[in-house]
């Protein structure tokens, strides 16, 4: 039975260096994707507020009893949820793990202790946030 569970495993960590290093890039470019975001957000919500506001002055035109502003800000949170989900996906695919591709949105937090996890079973170590897997120093 051990052993059974042993060789899921060993699979599981079957990841070539280059699978980690891509998924390395993926994970590293969530936080710029995140300031686009952060900049690309109050520009939407102004622009969506004052083309409101010039289709029906002077109070602003509303769909369903909201503004156009609030269907922008729903739309680039949905936008924002889908981008969290998608990179999930990838990294779990990368990665080949089934925890990550189980709930992509909340493993994105584990993802740096996989990733350092397998690269030490390939003897390899993590260089730091923005630098590649590199050969273990002895």
């Amino acid at each position: 039975m051990t052993q059974a569970v042993d060789d899921e495993r060993m699979s599981l960590d079957d990841v070539s260096v280059e699978d980690l290093n891509a998924a390395l890039r993926v994970f590293r470019r969530l936080p710029l994707e995140l300031l686009g975001f952060l900049i690309l957000l109050p520009v939407v919500v102004l622009g969506l507020s004052r083309l409101g506001t010039a289709l029906s002055p002077p109070y602003g035109l509303y769909v369903f009893g909201q503004s156009l502003a609030t269907w922008g800000l729903l739309l680039m949170l949905a936008l924002l949820f889908g981008l969290f989900w998608w990179r999930g996906r990838q990294v779990g695919r990368l990665l080949n793990d089934p925890g990550i591709l189980a709930s992509p949105v909340t493993s994105l937090l584990a993802v740096p202790g996989v990733l350092a996890e397998r690269a030490q079973a390939l003897g390899m170590e993590w260089s730091g946030f923005f630098g590649p897997l590199r050969p273990r120093r002895r």
